[in-house]
């Protein structure tokens, strides 16, 4: 008994401090990525670039000092705190997706930015798949050192490499921390523009995916380590590496596909989020490894959605709004990611202790796959009501490879 207690105080505690960490790496992680979005449309998306990978370098040194030395949890937030500072995830996701809209044709940027989210997908099942075995053999030093390696390495890419996509003659001298850098933000969804209401629609559907697809990552511990799936941490590790990779693949052949097919964009969205309501109604209703798995499958083009539906949003607004729009984008990406341990850890928790029922443990992803009912719907408003000739902006580089 002494023992239970022992583990529920320390869990809480556990618990405490990885949402401080959260914190401390989400909250202004957001802010950063608004500026420096906004910013990246005057001075260049290089900026950007270098600005994330110098913060988490510099975080990946702290992280790696702290686990050395076993210094206190506060050195992991200040570690944290930096990384958010510089930008982190919001930042480069923003970077890379203006980079691909400058550089990129509307009609091929759905696909491009299709196999963006699949390497993204890839690189999480590999992490998935290994980072266990990993750590059990070289420790969580070795882990930090591959980390800050990596980001060394990008620096220099960006630095030595990565040609700017942003052309001399739209350059203009902004400070990053100014009123001048964030009006662009709010102005990019309040400016009177053709399709403004397609770009909230586009918008609302964005986050309501977003939440959908976190959920299962949010509860796959507390779902899988339950009875009757009674899972260890090794099976939600190959779970969770099927899933991204079956994402990963579905997102790029389902894009292709559409587009063979004649498919528009908003007809994939349809198509992506159906798959992800299968998924989910799947997972919630699964009983055993073997039907777990077969989700995966049903969850095959579920990757679908989220680069078309940024393809779409960046059709609408000005070539040198890109950087604005997808700052924003990240930055709900990173707070639907945060806010969906807030509200379906908890939701979860009060299903299956307060309710009865074979399936109440699912009852979280049912609801999720409700919520996906509205994306469909405002995606069929938008295709029935869009008018048919809103500008579409073109790249700001003729050549869609300007590496070559």
């Amino acid at each position: 008994m002494f023992h239970c207690s022992t583990d529920q105080k320390v869990q809480k505690r556990a618990s405490l401090y990885i949402l401080l960490v959260s914190i401390a790496l989400t909250v202004p992680a957001m802010l950063t990525a608004c500026f420096l979005g906004a910013w990246s449309d005057k001075r260049g998306r290089k900026g950007p670039f270098l600005f994330a990978a110098i913060g988490s370098s510099l975080a990946s040194l702290i992280f790696l000092v702290a686990i050395h030395w076993e210094l206190p949890i506060y050195a992991f937030m200040i570690a944290s705190s930096v990384a958010g500072l510089s930008g982190y995830y919001p930042t480069v996701t923003l970077a890379i997706l203006a980079y691909v809209a400058d550089t990129s044709q509307p009609n091929s940027r759905a696909l491009r930015l299709g196999i963006l989210e699949a390497i993204a997908f890839i690189c999480g099942t590999v992490v998935y798949f290994s980072s266990g075995v990993w750590i059990k053999n070289y420790g969580y030093e070795s882990v930090y050192l591959v980390i800050l390696t990596l980001h060394l390495l990008n620096l220099i890419y960006v630095v030595i490499f990565l040609p700017e996509s942003l052309p001399p003659e739209l350059k203009q001298h902004n400070s990053v921390c100014s009123c001048e850098s964030i009006k662009p933000i709010v102005l990019v969804y309040i400016k009177k523009r053709d399709g403004r209401w397609i770009l909230f629609s586009l918008l609302v559907c964005a986050v309501i995916v977003y939440l959908a697809s976190f959920v299962v990552q949010t509860l796959l511990v507390l779902y899988g380590k339950k009875s009757p799936l009674c899972w260890e941490e090794s099976i939600i590790g190959y779970f969770l590496g099927t899933l991204l990779f079956s994402k990963a693949v579905g997102a790029v052949v389902g894009i292709s596909l559409c587009s063979r097919l004649g498919i528009s964009n908003y007809g994939a969205i349809q198509l992506g989020v159906f798959f992800l309501m299968a998924n989910l109604v799947m997972i919630g209703f699964s009983r055993n490894t073997l039907e777990m798995f077969l989700a995966t499958v049903l969850g095959f083009f579920s990757g679908i959605p989220q680069p078309c539906i940024r393809a779409e949003m960046s059709r609408l607004v000005n070539k040198e709004e890109q950087g604005a729009l997808f700052a924003i984008l990240a930055s709900l990406e990173s707070l639907c990611n945060f806010s969906s341990q807030l509200i379906f850890n908890p939701l979860y928790t009060w299903t299956v202790t307060e309710l009865k029922g074979e399936f109440v443990g699912g009852i979280t992803f049912f609801i999720n796959a409700g919520l996906l009912l509205i994306p469909v719907v405002l995606i069929g408003l938008i295709q029935c009501r869009k008018p048919g000739n809103y500008k579409e902006c073109p790249p700001l580089l003729d050549n869609e490879n300007p590496v070559s």
